[in-house]
């Protein structure tokens, strides 16, 4: 059984692994949050004010604490929010296991330990190598040893026993209010790089959505379920068939270059599955590059059905997430990033 507190004392003391990224800075920004020991490696963490901070390395046993120390941190969590992982694509397969794997194995002894529950930050893109998947993935794909990497992640926690939940986010974007990030991240870099003009065509295959959540809503539905207490679940944070088709994101892009003194006319949007076999391979270095993690993020969506599946309902009704417009809040993402990211 999980410790249980009540009164003054009712707030858990939750450990945040991958405090400095994306998903750790905008867990930390949400009011009225729980006690958080911020674990750091070397980035310092703006958003952490006085939450105590601990040097630690997920990689090593004891996170690389001694054990007198280990202990200590042991006693004092009841939660961890694991959200540290190499989350940039195209790596080899080794890169990753360090950290998205034997990181999330070191987690999952601490948790048991110090019977702590465990929600784990994975991807939604782990529907593509589902079993149900309608094709298989590519073995190329750009995001294959990505999102192989965090499915092994979840088989670790589910193996290892430990009380846990998964939340499945799709790619994030900025605050959904402010439109704030802490960096910019691969929408945002090609979404500049589309409303630039830049793109001569972009692959799609027919019929996907174009699936970005705000992060305060993920942020928001992690905490309710600490609050809540939950301590077993899986959770798409996607729009699903909610989100934006392709036309509707290049319609926001040419409102954003608009507002930017710019005149955009969106590209032709060109079936991934008939292109010729030198289409992306004639164009210019960078051109080459985003036009191939177009043509592979559509491919994830393709695999996963088309549309991400997505557990937004129950998280509205469940855990009080807002109802959020994603094109709005795709938009407020696009303006951030161009006065605060360059």
């Amino acid at each position: 059984m999980s410790r249980t507190v009540s009164g003054a004392e009712a707030r858990p003391t939750v450990l945040l692994t991958g405090a400095s990224g994306v998903v750790g800075r905008s867990l930390l920004r949400e009011p009225d949050g729980p006690r958080f020991v911020v674990a750091t490696h070397s980035t310092p963490v703006p958003e952490a004010g006085d939450a105590r901070s601990v040097r630690l390395d997920m990689t090593a046993e004891r996170f690389g604490l001694c054990e007198d120390s280990y202990a200590a941190l042991v006693a004092e969590v009841d939660v961890v929010i694991h959200s540290a992982g190499l989350t940039e694509w195209g790596l080899p397969a080794e890169d990753y296991r360090p950290i998205n794997i034997e990181g999330t194995r070191r987690v999952a002894e601490f948790a048991e330990r110090a019977d702590a529950t465990v929600h784990f930050i994975s991807t939604a893109f782990v529907a593509a190598l589902a079993d149900t998947a309608p094709v298989p993935l590519g073995p190329d794909n750009v995001c294959r040893n990505y999102i192989s990497s965090k499915r092994e992640a979840e088989r670790v926690l589910r193996d290892s026993g430990v009380r846990h939940t998964v939340f499945r986010p799709t790619n994030l974007i900025g605050d959904s209010t402010t439109g704030w990030t802490s960096q910019g991240q691969i929408v945002q870099l090609m979404s500049d790089w589309l409303s630039r003009g830049r793109a001569p065509f972009v692959p799609a295959h027919p019929g996907i959505r174009m699936d970005f959540v705000p992060q305060d809503l993920l942020s928001k539905a992690v905490l309710r379920a600490i609050e809540l207490g939950d301590d077993a679940g899986e959770f798409w944070v996607t729009y699903g068939p909610e989100a934006m088709d392709l036309e509707s994101c290049l319609r926001v892009l040419a409102e954003h270059a608009a507002g930017r003194g710019r005149s955009l006319k969106p590209p032709p949007v060109v079936n991934a599955d008939e292109l010729a076999p030198d289409a992306i391979e004639n164009t210019a270095p960078r051109t080459r590059s985003y036009l191939s993690v177009l043509r592979d993020v559509s491919e994830v969506t393709r695999c996963s059905g088309g549309v991400l599946p997505t557990s937004m309902p129950e998280l509205r009704e469940r855990y009080g997430i807002p109802q959020v417009d994603d094109t709005t809040a795709y938009s407020k993402s696009l303006e951030y990033a161009a006065e605060h990211l360059g």
